[in-house]
């Protein structure tokens, strides 16, 4: 196979060849001359002072060389002296090259020991040996591949996969199948038969590791001491059966954003034998990136055949290659431990899951998460800022500037301080406490065995689509596990109501994405296409809005969803349905519906391409009419009742007197609701139903325009109610 040569980007353009140094059939070595180029250019010309327009330019001529990027024989030379080329789209000539180089380790060639260098693909052509070298290893960064042989390696996979009907299963660890955490009081209660959560932690597994010692870069005294850390580890229940099941079918890898160190222990308790992922275990070293997973750092040319499960969509980008599994939360308030490596993750009912206490009991214990986890929150930051002091000190001023990966240390620090402050403040007994005698840790989740069944059923499907396709229409994971599960939510047009939190965009909340890849749309505000309401109470505005305007909308609690989304089939709606004891009045219903006209007219003069003059004029008179109680606004009640400055609060602007106006109308006071949580405990929370009342809470006056003659009165009662005045 012969290497293309391209004329390189950055020449003098326009080049006229001026002579040739080589013929087809000559034997050329990397660096050696090919031919020889002339260009122009313009050049100032020197002038005496007080000469008349004394900046004058001249063309000159000049001459350059292009040399082989390559060694090998000249199988052919596509110029000759007079041509003139104005850009690097031309291939110049074809090389045969005695070695491609398609493997390198440490940057020499496994086949012939060469030296190959990365910028020697700047002037190779498309498809040649030499564009850019490809990871493909799990545990080796230093073994780089030629796109080429990338393409190979993927063929000959794809081959071998289909010949054992089999597909690619990536798995991610923390929160997907595992659940870990570094509270000691773990093996104190697995410890003791008296204990109420003695039986959910009999099956409990743990290891140790050598904690990486945070130090500065300009540190040159001795290596600090190592400091270990003892992991617990919780299987999700029915992972031995849920391997048993999808192995036969699947070829599995490891995917975690977890240390290698990290992910090998875990790799031992889920697979003791390393029958079901042997080496093919990618961690956080060998990632590339401390954000983000993608499918091309294992699979560069080819994903057709790989199937993603994760507890996080946002890290694979929504992929249409992931399965989203709900978070498996078994230590309650512990969270993610290594979620400080990845992005900050949306506070929204993604987190909730399917619930089994009882609503009181649960109510009570996220109040108290609530509490506990801010208290661990701060003790993380003061944490955090303490060593990041003690590392400045150490610099030695005396050291040339280094540049230093600021955000790589902070997430490092972040991460020991999590382990710290969680071994040190025992958050599982401080939630204890408050539930005395009742049992903390449940053991009821039941997502592997959905898990599994759909996994069969994309595998099924995959191979059925093959035997059944031409060879110009292969499949493709990407293509088909869209269409399977873009019929469950199909013509449903969602509206949330309380379970956004504020300040969220609908278009990347996380519960938005995810349902729109199973084919629901989702607005902010009710309107003519709404099919369901989807909310914990049935009290809030939009809920009794919905059942007033269409008495066809189904007002549903969260669970149907979270439902349909483990199963991949729209379940029954009727024992998730919630009854509207009380429809929105007259009143409000007709201002909504005077209002959504007016929305209406606006988004027609969009569509007609009206001028902004006329747009702005319909805004005005949709603004004068306070529409903001359309928008999804529920949870802005959240952020009024946790803000610490009282006088901040007193002085909110008006505009968001309004909004928080509105919220309150639209959630009844007994409602709990979601609030953000840390990367470090991304916990449910939820405010506590019974608010003290407290002479330091402001007297909020509200001096928007009343819209209907009584409005703002009956909101400012409702909401002055809320805050237990």
């Amino acid at each position: 196979m012969t290497t293309p040569i391209r004329l390189p980007s950055n020449l003098p353009y326009p080049v006229t060849i001026a002579q040739l140094c080589v013929s087809t059939g000559n034997s050329v070595e990397k660096g050696q001359r090919l031919f020889v180029y002339k260009y122009w250019e313009l050049q100032d010309i020197v002038t005496a002072p007080d000469e008349e327009n004394s900046k004058k330019k001249r063309r000159v001529d000049l001459v350059g060389t292009f040399d082989s990027p390559v060694s090998g024989t000249l199988v052919s030379l596509n110029v000759a002296v007079g041509d003139e080329f104005v850009n690097q789209s031309h291939i110049i000539a074809e090389v045969q090259q005695p070695c491609s180089h398609d493997v390198t380790y440490g940057g020499l060639c496994v086949v012939c020991g060469k030296a190959v260098e990365e910028e020697e693909d700047q002037n190779a052509g498309e498809g040649s040996s030499y564009n850019t070298k490809l990871t493909m290893a799990h545990n080796n960064t230093n073994i780089l591949v030629s796109e080429r042989q990338a393409a190979t390696i993927g063929r000959t996979a794809q081959k071998q996969l289909r010949k054992l009907k089999k597909l690619v299963l990536v798995v991610d660890l923390d929160q997907t199948v595992i659940h870990c955490g570094v509270d000691p009081t773990i093996q104190e209660w697995s410890q003791d038969p008296s204990n109420p959560n003695f039986d959910a932690l009999k099956d409990i597994k743990s290891f140790s590791l050598d904690e990486e010692v945070i130090v500065s870069p300009f540190y040159m005294g001795p290596k600090p001491p190592v400091r270990k850390c003892k992991y617990y580890v919780k299987l999700r229940p029915g992972l031995k059966e849920f391997f048993d099941q999808v192995s036969p079918h699947f070829e599995l890898h490891i995917y975690t954003m977890a240390t290698r160190a990290y992910a090998l222990e875990i790799a031992k308790i889920i697979d003791p034998a390393g029958e079901l992922f042997g080496d093919r275990i990618l961690s956080r070293n060998e990632n590339g990136s401390l954000t983000h997973k993608s499918l091309e750092r294992l699979f560069p040319m080819d994903q057709s055949m790989v199937v993603i499960i994760d507890d996080r969509g946002d890290v694979w980008n929504w992929s249409p290659n992931l399965i989203k599994v709900v978070p498996y939360d078994f230590f309650v308030g512990v969270g993610d431990i290594n979620s400080n490596f990845l992005p900050r993750q949306q506070s929204s009912m993604l987190h909730l899951g399917r619930r089994h206490r009882k609503k009181s009991e649960e109510e009570e214990l996220l109040t108290d998460i609530l509490d506990n986890e801010k208290k661990l929150q701060e003790k993380i930051d003061q944490e955090v800022k303490k060593q990041e002091e003690k590392l400045n000190k150490i610099r030695d001023e005396s050291q040339p500037e280094r540049p230093i990966q600021k955000e790589d240390l902070t997430k490092k620090l972040e991460h020991n301080a999590s382990l710290e402050v969680q071994q040190q403040n025992r958050p599982l007994a401080e939630l204890q406490r408050h539930l005395h005698n009742q049992k903390l840790l449940i053991d009821d989740d039941d997502e592997l065995p959905h898990l599994s069944k759909i996994l069969l059923h994309v595998h099924q499907e995959y191979y059925r689509v093959l035997e059944s396709a031409s060879a110009s229409e292969e499949p493709d994971i990407k293509i088909l596990m869209p269409q399977i599960k873009g019929k469950v939510f199909a013509d449903c047009h969602f509206v949330f109501s309380g379970l956004i939190p504020l300040g969220t965009d609908i278009r990347t909340a996380d519960i938005v994405l995810w349902t729109s890849m199973f084919g629901a749309a989702t607005s902010s505000g009710i309107d003519d296409q709404t099919t369901h309401v989807i909310t914990k109470t049935p009290g809030t505005l939009k809920a009794r809005l919905a059942k007033g305007f269409n008495p066809q909308i189904k007002v549903i609690h969260p669970d149907w969803i979270f439902e349909c989304l483990v199963k991949w089939e729209r379940v029954d709606e009727r024992p998730y349905e919630l009854l509207v004891e009380q429809e929105a009045s007259e009143e409000e219903l007709s201002t909504f519906k005077k209002r959504l006209e007016d929305k209406k007219k606006i988004d027609l003069l969009a569509e007609q391409g009206a001028t902004n003059d006329e747009r702005s004029k319909a805004n005005m008179v949709l603004l004068e009419g306070n529409d903001s109680w359309l928008d999804d606004d529920e949870d802005e009640m959240d952020e009024f009742l946790n803000e610490d400055d009282d006088e901040t609060k007193a002085e909110l602007s008006h505009d968001t007197q309004n909004s928080q106006l509105d919220a309150s109308h639209d959630d009844d006071a007994s409602t709990a609701k979601d609030v953000p949580t840390t990367d470090f405990f991304p916990i449910k929370r939820r405010l506590s139903t019974e608010l003290e009342p407290s002479p330091k809470r402001p007297h909020i006056e509200f001096q928007g325009p009343s819209t209907d003659g009584g409005e703002d009165e009956d909101l400012e009662a409702e909401l002055l109610l809320e805050l237990g005045d």
